[in-house]
């Protein structure tokens, strides 16, 4: 026979904040939604200004999960954009090591969609659990870079950035930080 608690409140016997939770659990959330556009271009890999969330764990063992969400395109002539996580200064959730190829968490490429050689804009999604082992307030950011090629890319619209009825519009990038119990 299971058994039921009910309470319409939980305080810590010494400080209310400090109540320690099951592993597993949601301790917290902060979101960024970067409603505006970026154009980047850098062959290296560049913040992309404002796509960026900071979180202040509560315990020292917690793990960050973090969901990145982002629409856009690439220039016609660039083979495509890598784009990667970024605890701090530190790269996280990214590809092991490959002779001098990029390491990345995800990529948009520059595909075709017919025969004229037009572009669609793509929407990429990562998510990855991190152990920043920390109590002060940690950033999580995403960086991109053009990996081949000499043009640009675009995050929250397409190259052309029609503003007509029929243009493909403009889409929000999201950074969202779950801090998880251990």
């Amino acid at each position: 026979m299971g058994s039921t608690l009910t309470v319409d409140n939980i305080v810590g016997a010494t400080t209310a904040g400090n109540v320690k939770l099951p592993a597993g659990c949601v301790l917290q959330t902060v979101q960024t939604a970067k409603t505006d556009t970026f154009i980047g271009s850098s062959s290296s890999f560049a913040d992309i200004t404002g796509f960026s969330v900071v979180i202040t764990p509560k315990y020292n063992n917690s793990k960050i999960m973090i969901y990145t969400t982002m629409t856009g395109e690439v220039q016609n002539d660039t083979f495509c954009a890598q784009f990667r996580l970024v605890r701090g200064s530190t790269a996280v959730g990214i590809g092991d090591a490959h002779g001098s190829a990029p390491r990345g968490s995800f990529h948009i490429d520059s595909y075709p969609t017919n025969a004229t050689g037009s572009l669609s804009m793509i929407t990429a999604s990562f998510h990855f659990m991190d152990s920043p082992a920390t109590t002060s307030a940690t950033t999580y950011k995403v960086q991109g870079m053009v990996h081949s090629g000499s043009g640009n890319f675009y995050v929250g619209r397409n190259e052309s950035d029609n503003n007509g009825a029929t243009g493909p519009g403009r889409y929000p990038s999201i950074i969202t930080a779950m801090e998880i119990a251990q």
